[in-house]
């Protein structure tokens, strides 16, 4: 018995022993789309041993590099210093050591000489734990990665989608729930699927609020429609024949009982902006509200352009606005038609810009806003942001574009996205 005790005993210490060093066999990290980039906000990393991972805590660990995501502290004006706090939470599960942390820019920080110095994750108790994006093996996206994905072809073209569905607490897709389609950017045209879908937080704003709505961006893979495109028929043909295509594949989502067909949305920035208000004029009958941010011109040339006398710009809106002025399907081409414009006045629009936005200049707005309301739109809303309250959101004057930041990022009361929500 005295023999079985000492070997109980033996074995008993060599479990309570030194850990053993970590073998790392993979590294992933947990990602967000943020205002201004990808966010860092959990790093996994599976080892061979469970025993090498024992018994670790925040302390152990510490992150290097990690600042906020965006160009400017709101609070000192300054570019962003690393966290003073990493807010580093440790656990495990079986093999694998979960480090949560605050999130942080996936880019790293910029250093003196402007040069990207890259987030790097050391480890006190052993380096081989220690992590550095080139270790990084996979990577998956909070709620993009469990968006859908494929292409849609309508009119002569084919556009690649993605699309979040809301699921309840089991797991289970909702259906008929409201739909809420982005238009992008200029800045996204002709790019891959991943690059629009992260370019800002379109696909994600409603999600993380946790409010159960479809999302729904395309990849348009025509060039960026610039300045003037009113005066380029071609142009402004393709603009609306793309949005022929997402409304042919949303009328799909809508016989699927996917998404409600009387709870349509849209809402778009600079280029999208544009495009968001084309999109109204084709089918104003269809959707319920619509934001259209920092919008370009597709109506008429506004940018780049001089107004001849004050009030000019609303004046060629209201014009245009009337006659054959938007492309519609007929079953074998997109034709020249007129505008329901009864059907489009009445549909409220939340119309958000910068005060001092520098590549799409908020006369826009306020000519798009006054030829609505002579028309008889009374249902509009409208925000100028000043810097001051962009600085808020991290935006610094020289980005001053950028105004669907607090578009998509601010639920308050009043708010456009709040107002959007109220009419779900």
């Amino acid at each position: 018995m005295r023999k079985y005790l000492m070997l109980g005993a033996a074995l008993l210490l060599a479990s309570c022993g030194p850990r053993p060093a970590a073998e790392v066999e993979e590294v992933e990290i947990r990602t967000e789309v943020g205002d201004f980039g990808m966010l860092v906000n959990a790093i996994e990393i599976t080892v061979s041993n469970p025993r090498s991972i024992k018994g670790l805590t925040a302390a152990d660990f510490d992150l290097v590099n990690n600042v906020p995501g965006g160009y400017m502290n709101p609070a000192t004006g300054a570019a962003y210093e690393p966290y003073e706090d990493d807010g580093i939470v440790v656990s495990t599960e079986g093999n694998v050591l979960r480090i949560e942390a605050t999130p942080f820019s996936k880019a790293g920080r910029r250093g003196e000489a402007r040069e990207m110095l890259p987030w790097e994750l050391h480890c006190a108790i052993d380096s081989a734990l220690n992590v550095v994006p080139d270790k990084v093996t996979a990577e998956h996206i909070d709620v993009l990665d469990d968006c859908l994905r494929g292409s849609f072809s309508f009119a002569g073209l084919t556009r690649e989608y993605m699309l979040h569905l809301p699921k309840d607490k089991d797991g289970n897709v909702i259906p008929n729930v409201p739909l809420m389609v982005w238009q992008i950017g200029g800045g996204e045209y002709d790019k891959d699927m991943m690059t629009v879908a992260t370019a800002n937080r379109c696909l994600v704003s409603l999600a993380e609020e946790g409010i159960p709505c479809a999302a729904l961006v395309f990849a348009i893979a025509n060039p960026n429609y610039t300045y003037s495109a009113s005066l380029y028929p071609e142009k402004i043909e393709l603009i609306d024949r793309n949005n022929a295509l997402q409304m042919a594949f949303i009328d799909q989502l809508i016989a699927e009982g996917k998404v409600d067909g009387n709870r349509l949305f849209c809402a778009g920035a600079s280029s999208g902006g544009g495009c968001t208000l084309r999109f109204m004029m084709q089918f104003p009958e269809r959707f319920k509200a619509a934001i259209p941010c920092c919008s370009m011109d597709p109506i008429v040339p506004i940018h780049k352009v001089d107004e001849k006398y004050p009030g000019q710009y609303a004046d060629d809106i209201e014009k245009a606005w009337k006659g054959d002025v938007v492309y519609k399907w007929n079953g074998t081409d997109m034709v020249l038609s007129p505008m329901n414009v009864e059907a489009f006045v009445k549909l409220p629009m939340y119309f958000a810009h910068a005060a001092s936005d520098r590549t799409c200049k908020v006369a826009s707005t306020y000519a798009y806003t006054e030829a609505r309301k002579r028309l008889g739109a009374k249902d509009d809303q409208m925000i100028i942001y000043s810097d001051e309250d962009l600085a808020r959101w991290g935006v610094p004057a020289m980005l001053s574009h950028f105004s669907w930041v607090p578009v998509l990022r601010d639920y308050s009361e009043g708010k456009p996205m709040n107002w959007l929500v109220k009419q779900f």
